[in-house]
């Protein structure tokens, strides 16, 4: 089943079972240099994508990246 909603300011198409799962499967969210809340300190490559998406009314999951861009994210248990 699709589903249409408002997203980033365009009216996009999804398949219900698919909406929200490219974090799940995006490279960026595993990176050091992803800071998407903060534009100026947030990777360059992905700031242009996220700009492309907007433009274009699209969801890019990134599956592969530049390795000497992909730093991965360290996480610290407490």
């Amino acid at each position: 089943m699709y589903i249409t909603y408002d997203h980033h300011g365009n009216m996009v198409t999804v398949d219900s079972k698919l909406k929200g799962l490219h974090r799940q499967y995006c490279l960026c969210y595993d990176c050091e240099k992803f800071i998407p809340e903060d534009r100026d300190k947030n990777c360059p490559i992905a700031n242009e994508l996220f700009e492309f998406c907007k433009k274009h009314g699209v969801v890019t999951p990134v599956w592969e990246c530049k390795s000497s861009n992909f730093k991965e994210k360290v996480i610290v248990a407490i």
